[in-house]
This record gives structure tokens, sequence and C-alpha cells, in this order.
């Protein structure tokens, strides 16, 4: 156990006019160290959702742009292109803010506060309705009309969307969904909801000592 960490949990007890024993500040430090383990657990998977995701938009953004022809292979790339920049952003924004934060031993509440607060907006977006039911089917549903216009070469626009081609289009989107929208959560859960459930319990036990 660092020496200065001890020593700053010290100070600020006798700042706060109230002395903590030797168990109390053993216990503010191990959860100061809980808390940057899980902390630096969702910057991690921050990291990684963002290269990965990076990484495939543009792969799939290239393969939409070589593989396209005629009025389609300017106007649908760039809304691909829109599509792809928003989720990007918004999960980067995310980032920064939880980048950002130093769990220290002197401001150990306050900064677990704001930190649950930054992912349980991140966490909610993702299991909210708007993204199982409209964000994550409207993706897929968009990928297949990519994949029909890419297969109907330079035919007009009303002969790719035949009753037929409608049907099974609705019928994959369907099964789609019921694969995918179960699977996002189980990621969402694994990579941020798990870390800030640990960050509750830690705030949970400061409050423990803080009584």
């Amino acid at each position: 156990m660092d020496f200065n960490e001890i020593k700053s949990v010290w100070k600020n007890t006798i700042k706060d006019e109230k002395l903590l024993n030797k168990e109390e500040i053993e216990a503010k430090l191990k959860i100061k160290s809980k808390s940057n383990t899980a902390l630096n657990k969702v910057k991690r998977n921050y990291k990684i959702e963002l290269y990965s995701g990076g990484i495939m938009a543009v792969f799939f953004i290239l393969w939409v742009y070589i593989n396209l022809s005629g009025e389609y292979k300017i106007i649908l790339p760039l809304i691909t292109v829109l599509f792809f920049g928003i989720l990007f952003s918004f999960t980067w924004r995310n980032y920064k803010k939880v980048s950002r934060t130093v769990i220290l031993p002197e401001q150990l509440k306050p900064a677990l506060v704001k930190t649950i607060d930054d992912i349980q907006r991140y966490v909610n977006f993702n299991k909210s309705n708007f993204t199982k039911y409209l964000l994550l089917p409207f993706a897929m549903c968009f990928g297949m009309f990519i994949g029909l216009f890419i297969g109907a070469g330079d035919k007009d626009i009303m002969e790719i969307f035949s009753t037929f081609e409608i049907v099974k289009m609705a019928i994959a989107l369907l099964v789609s969904s019921a694969i995918f929208i179960p699977v996002s959560q189980y990621f969402n859960k694994k990579m941020y909801k798990q870390h800030l459930d640990e960050l509750k319990q830690c705030l949970k036990e400061f409050e423990q000592i803080e009584d």
C-alpha cells in the first residue's frame, strides 16, 4: 500500500474534521483500487469498440463504394458515412468523458459519482428501446438495401423492390433482429454494465464508511 496515498487520505479526514482509524483508511484505499480497476476496464472496452467499429466501418464503406455503380455510387456511400459518423461521434464523446476521469483517494466519492453517471448514460442508451428496436433494425435493414442495390446493377429502382424481395427482407430482418438484439445486450452487459455495477458497489461501500 502506497504511503503517500495513506497520508493523503489521513489529511483529508482532518480537513473533514473526521478522523478515520487504520481499518477505515485501508478500506478507502481498497475501494479506490477496485474503482480504478473497473474504470480502466471500461476505458479499455471503449477503445476496443472504437477501434473495431472504426475498422469495420471503413471496410464496409469501401466495399459499398467499390461494388455500387451508376447513380447510387455516391449517395449511398455518403449516407453510410453519415450513419457511422453519428454512431462513432457519440461513442467517442462518451469515451472522452470517461478517459479524463482519475479516481483519487482525496476525491473518491465525487469521482465515483461522476464516473457512474457518465457510464450509466451510455449503458442506458445501449439497452434502450430506441437502440434495440429502431437503431439496430435500421442498420440491418440499410445493409440489406445496400445488398439489393449492389445485386441490381443498373436496373431501375422499381425493378428491385418486388413483393417477393420485400417479404424476403422482412423475414430476414425479423430473424436477424431476434439474433443480434440479444447479442448486442450481452456485449453491453459484459463490456460496460458489469463494471458499472462494480463501481456502484464501490460507492455503496464508501458511503457505509462515511456513515
